[in-house]
């Protein structure tokens, strides 16, 4: 009986110390991909960082739910999009929102210098900010695909939509990004 336990206790350290290694791995091949876009969903750089580890704590903890039908990867992201879409639902972030907000409207009061301007205007007009003003379903389609380089077969499989709702989305996107920008997005 004693023996019994004793193997019994050995698999389950070999299996704890198996898993520890398999999050070891995913969090030295996706973790930058992971923080990014979870920056992405919710603008504030301290805040991606911690739902990026939170999205590996998560990982952890259901790594025994994993399916192997499905890639890490799209696992993973899986997470990082439930961990921002909580995020942003949460009082916290709606709290800072409406500080951030004040604090903008007050700061517009301030003179700014020319340079200050001229960067600002810069950023304004890059690609990026311009996907970031999109609505969020189109937004996180267009992150996914052309961004994280994932299918729509994957990205559909990801979010719970059909691949043709990907690509109906992917399309409109566009479309919003190039009425946004003047004309100025090349087709694809």
């Amino acid at each position: 009986m004693e023996e019994a336990w004793q193997q019994e206790k050995r698999g389950v350290m070999q299996m704890e110390v198996s898993r520890e290694r398999v999050i070891e791995d995913l969090i030295d091949e996706y973790e930058m991909q992971v923080t990014k876009l979870a920056y992405l969903y919710v603008k504030d750089w301290s805040a991606a960082q911690d739902i990026t580890q939170e999205v590996f704590i998560k990982a952890f903890q259901a790594l025994h739910q994993f399916n192997q039908h499905s890639s890490y990867k799209t696992w993973i992201y899986r997470i990082v999009i439930n961990q921002c879409k909580d995020y942003k639902c949460s009082a916290y972030f709606r709290r800072n929102t409406v500080v951030h907000t004040f604090h903008k409207i007050l700061n517009k009061s301030t003179t700014v210098t020319p340079e200050e301007e001229l960067m600002t205007n810069e950023a304004n007009d890059s690609v990026i900010s311009h996907i970031l003003a999109l609505p969020i379903k189109y937004r996180e389609i267009i992150l996914l695909y052309y961004y994280e380089e994932l299918t729509t077969q994957e990205i559909g499989d990801m979010l719970g939509i059909n691949p043709s709702t990907v690509r109906t989305r992917l399309d409109r996107g566009r479309e919003k990004l190039k009425k946004t920008m003047g004309g100025r997005l090349s087709n694809e």
